[in-house]
Parts: structure tokens; C-alpha cells; sequence
């Protein structure tokens, strides 16, 4: 069975699901962090900086998830 992250369903995954969802969400959590040094490194002038707040919110949910 695929996941269907939007379904839902998702509060009623099965086992197998879950470890994809583990999956998906460490990969989306390597992405926010490679987002968020990019982010970090180019702004210079604070522009950038609720985009970096959602970079971080992001990266809580996601590393509360994976406990």
C-alpha cells in the first residue's frame, strides 16, 4: 500500500505506513535543514526571517514526530 499523506486515513496508518512516514518525514527534515542554511547564509538584511520561522517550526514538528 502507498501512503496517501493527504488522505483521511493518515491517523490510521498501519504499521508498514508508519515506518514510510518515519521515512518521508527524515527526509523532509534534511530538506529543511539544507533550506534553512541557504536561508540563513543569504540573508543579510533579516528579510528572510519568516521563512527561516517556518524552516524551524517545521523542523519541531518533524523532530517531535521521529521520537
Amino acid at each position: 500500500m502507498t501512503p496517501d499523506y493527504h488522505s483521511d486515513d493518515f491517523a490510521t496508518a498501519r504499521l508498514d505506513d508508519t515506518v514510510s512516514l518515519r521515512s518521508a518525514a527524515r527526509e523532509a527534515r534534511a530538506t529543511l535543514y539544507t533550506v534553512l542554511n541557504r536561508l540563513e547564509l543569504n540573508d543579510l538584511d533579516g528579510e528572510e526571517q519568516p521563512y527561516i520561522d517556518d524552516c524551524l517550526g517545521a523542523l519541531a514538528i518533524l523532530e517531535e514526530a521521529l521520537r
